[in-house]
């Protein structure tokens, strides 16, 4: 995708981190000149705009916007910290303090958020495929900070690179995670999760490989945790072993344990 980075209409006092952002993402910088996000798209090709702002940078493309926001990780981890409520993906994962797991497919950031939540003396790193997703949501948790510190500190642990899973897994050493995670672009999307759906058309829609499921189970440590739909032998496909699901929920959890 071809994408390029303004300013807003007011402008920057600081160019600062935005350079920072520029150099880092690669995206040419397009000056505003008081021109709306259509003509600077149409008159540059470009298929999506970056604007950035003082809480990061906000992606126009297709009609939506894109951003980093804490998703439903917030919720979940709100949940946990009021009621005790269990998280399927951290019981489907296993993660103890101190773990190392690698998001594959990162996206919002969302299940990663968790994680680093539940191994704050760990490390939590997440990859994402997209040149056009990466860099947005790395420099919208660099910037993030919310009134609940317990939420900035989750998401200020993470390490976003932007890679393909498959090539990056076979360039780490066996068992260099605890647990490596998976969470690929469901084909059929859940009807009520409108929140991702300006990332659906800038995500990797392609399923996963079982070559990278086979260098996940040499990378690491404990076990594999792949989400998907419910229904369906997509799982089953991959090789999990046990499928985590509850009596009412439209997604599972396929384990592979290899420690």
């Amino acid at each position: 995708m071809h994408i390029i980075a303004t300013t807003p209409q007011s402008g920057l006092k600081d160019y600062t981190t935005f350079n920072e952002f520029l150099a880092e993402s690669g995206f040419p910088y397009i000056p505003r000149n008081r021109r709306s996000l259509e003509v600077l798209q149409q008159e540059n090709q470009a298929d999506g705009v970056v604007v950035w702002s003082n809480e990061g940078p906000v992606l126009y493309s297709q009609g939506d916007k894109f951003f980093f926001h804490p998703s439903m990780a917030k919720n979940r981890l709100a949940a946990y910290r009021k009621q005790g409520t269990d998280d399927p993906f951290v019981n489907a994962c296993g993660i103890e303090n101190g773990d190392k797991l690698l998001d594959c497919t990162l996206g919002l950031g969302a299940d990663a958020i968790v994680a680093s939540y539940f191994t704050p003396h760990g490390t939590v790193v997440g990859l994402e495929s997209s040149t056009a997703i990466a860099p947005v949501v790395k420099w919208g948790m660099k910037l993030y900070n919310s009134q609940m510190s317990w939420l900035n500190e989750a998401v200020n642990r993470i390490k976003v690179i932007n890679s393909e899973h498959y090539e990056f897994l076979a360039g780490l050493a066996n068992k260099s995670f605890d647990i490596v995670y998976f969470d690929p672009m469901f084909r059929q999307p859940l009807l009520k999760s409108q929140a991702i759906s300006p990332l659906r058309s800038l995500a990797n829609p392609l399923p996963l490989d079982l070559a990278a499921i086979e260098q996940a189970c040499r990378v690491a440590q404990k076990r594999v945790v792949i989400k998907e739909r419910a229904e369906g032998t997509e799982l089953q496909r991959l090789g999990c072993s046990t499928i985590i699901s509850g009596k009412h929920r439209k997604i599972a959890f396929g384990v592979i344990r290899v420690g």
